[in-house]
């Protein structure tokens, strides 16, 4: 049984309940314009880093105007938004982290969002004094299913595979983690559907994970 001493958050879905807010922001830009958004469609962001969502987005625009002023659109409708990420925290979400810093593990952040939204999204829910390192997709060539993000940040603090854990939700994330040849938990997807079967343990809440660690004592 491995003893396991650090513990790698994804942040969207896990830490924060924030696909349901990024969907509805990307439905309303694109009715704006009078193109529908549907929820197949949108699952294909899920997980992505920022320059493959704009490449994404930019293909559900149909060539209204050319990507740089598409680019330009979409910057200025994001910057426009009131996000409250302390509104949408995951229940649980302290009482893990308080519970790690407690028993002493390391913790560590891995997202495909850009540095400004994770310093932005941590700073205002009051979150970021946790993590031990913050790794973001922007820092990487490829985005989640490649495992560089997850092999970057153990090498960063200094553990082996067998010693950590990696909490995911989504599809892509946890094929990361698999490629990577870390434990997955995934936290589980009750709204897109996503498939989790690969995850090596599924929790309904992240209180449950507690009780995963106390086993790999």
């Amino acid at each position: 049984m491995n003893h396991k001493t650090t513990v790698i958050f994804d942040m969207d879905g896990v830490i924060f309940d924030s696909e349901t807010m990024y969907m509805n922001e990307l439905m309303a830009f694109y009715k704006k314009y009078d193109i529908d958004l549907s929820l197949d469609e949108y699952k294909q962001v899920i997980c992505v880093d920022n320059r493959k969502f704009r490449d994404i987005v930019y293909g559900w625009w149909n060539e209204k105007t050319s990507r740089e002023e598409f680019n330009d659109l979409l910057t200025k409708y994001y910057a426009s938004l009131k996000r409250d990420y302390q509104a949408i925290l995951n229940p649980y979400i302290f009482s893990l982290l308080d519970y790690l810093k407690l028993h002493n593990y390391k913790i560590a952040l891995a997202s495909s969002s850009s540095q400004q939204l994770i310093h932005y999204a941590l700073t205002t829910s009051k979150l970021e004094d946790y993590f031990d390192l913050i790794s973001s997709g922007n820092q990487f060539k490829q985005s989640k299913p490649n495992p560089e993000i997850y092999l970057y940040t153990i090498e960063q603090l200094h553990v082996s595979k067998e010693e950590t854990v990696i909490i995911e939700d989504s599809f892509w994330g946890i094929q990361a983690g698999n490629n990577a040849q870390i434990d997955v938990i995934a936290l589980k997807d009750k709204k897109f559907g996503m498939d989790q079967s690969h995850a090596q343990f599924i929790v309904d809440q992240l209180i449950d994970i507690i009780d995963y660690l106390e086993t790999k004592k």
